[in-house]
């Protein structure tokens, strides 16, 4: 079975809107599904008031916030309780490293990334410097931005209190093995583990409890939703947290990580995530009573083996130019790379390339993408960055040859 592209792209109004333009900078935010627009547009036409009171539309409202939190706990195979929703990924962090700092003490250790996005790496480093915890660095090799599970294992001992690293970093592209390192993680230590997944989830919604995960974390705009960040704690690991709510709420775990309340509008357009998914379900595989998260399974091989032949002649063309020195591996034979594809022109600036191949209508960009680190640790100068080219789903054959035109009257 093949990804019906016609079928998706029909989900997507903003696609028609400019039929000649090839958007491919979705790691930096997706177009929004139908499904979410038109439970926002409901929303805000009829039921824009305080949520869960007796009268209407009040309780109706609350409805719908309750629908997209008990959709998106089976999606994920969670409970509910385990379950935040917050304005973003970054501000989800930034919460979570002072409930999870609040229990680190002196000589404690954790270990970071400089693979990550900065809102899975500053927070944690911030909060250790602050409470006089040592940071230790799970380092990737300088060439290729790739981490080794093995030079994790050396920095394991009985000190080591939590290890944060991401899903898939959004320069390299590549995905790390979530389940087999927790596993490690889990045999060599008794640290625990929280996982960025901001460049992971616009290609595969991902069973929690199977990847055994204790923190989980990734923004719904950039996967075809509105700017809210789902955030994962489990029950055992939010018993020993600090609350970040207002004190009179800090015996109901579905707040106690969420320091402002939330977003109604916006809460409730998550469950259109949810329709979407479901619709593309149905479409391919029939009705079917099964749980979301056995659907985002039978999806992941649909579209993953879609989105392999998407990238597949893009890192042929990139990495075979003698012009282009690109991150990360060059090829998606092995089944753990994204369509995120970074590279830098030897012979000019990422700044003047990511023009030329604008000029030829391709919504590309180049930036560190807040990568900061793991971009100046690869050589190469951090404010003009690399150029990327990343892609999801609803992209078709027909725009990645008008991609690889594009690149090779560019460079």
């Amino acid at each position: 079975m093949k990804l019906d592209t016609s079928f998706v792209r029909s989900q997507f109004n903003q696609i028609h809107d400019k039929p000649d333009f090839v958007f491919c900078s979705n790691a930096g935010g997706s177009y929004v599904a139908n499904q979410v627009n038109n439970v926002m547009n409901h929303y805000n036409a009829h039921t824009r008031v305080q949520p869960y009171e007796r009268y209407e539309p009040s309780a109706t409202a609350g409805r719908a916030m309750d629908r997209a939190i008990a959709g998106w706990a089976e999606a994920l195979n969670i409970a509910e309780d385990e379950l935040t929703i917050g304005p973003s990924t970054s501000i989800n962090t930034y919460v979570m490293s002072h409930a999870i700092g609040s229990e680190w003490a002196d000589k404690d250790e954790i270990i970071v990334t400089n693979q990550d996005h900065e809102a899975n790496s500053g927070v944690w480093r911030r909060k250790a410097e602050e409470k006089g915890a040592v940071i230790r660095q799970w380092n990737v090799d300088p060439v290729t931005g790739l981490l080794n599970p093995d030079d994790l294992k050396s920095l394991l001992n009985d000190k080591t209190r939590w290890v944060f690293f991401t899903h898939c970093s959004n320069i390299v592209g590549t995905t790390n093995p979530v389940q087999q390192i927790t596993g490690m993680i889990k045999a060599n230590s008794s640290a625990r583990v929280f996982v960025d997944a901001v460049a992971y989830a616009p290609h595969h919604i991902c069973d929690l409890k199977k990847l055994g995960v204790d923190g989980y974390v990734f923004s719904l705009y950039k996967v075809f939703g509105p700017h809210q960040s789902l955030l994962y704690v489990n029950k055992k690991t939010t018993d020993s947290l600090a609350p970040q709510c207002h004190y009179f709420n800090a015996a109901m775990r579905s707040k106690m990580f969420n320091p402002a309340g939330p977003q109604h509008a916006q809460v409730a357009a998550c469950a259109g995530v949810l329709d979407y998914f479901d619709d593309l379900h149905s479409h391919h595989f029939g009705q079917s009573e099964t749980s979301r998260s056995h659907k985002m399974a039978d999806l992941h091989k649909l579209i993953a083996d879609h989105e392999s032949g998407l990238c597949a002649p893009i890192l042929d063309f990139l990495s075979n130019h003698k012009n282009i020195r690109l991150i990360g591996k060059a090829h998606i034979n092995d089944h753990d790379r994204a369509p995120t594809i970074a590279f830098k022109a030897l012979s000019t600036s990422s700044t003047e390339l990511s023009h030329r191949i604008q000029d030829h209508n391709i919504g590309c960009e180049n930036s560190n993408f807040y990568a900061h680190r793991l971009v100046t640790d690869l050589g190469i100068e951090p404010e003009d960055g690399v150029v990327r080219i990343s892609l999801v789903h609803y992209a078709t054959d027909d725009e990645v040859n008008r991609i690889l035109t594009a690149l090779d009257a560019s460079i």
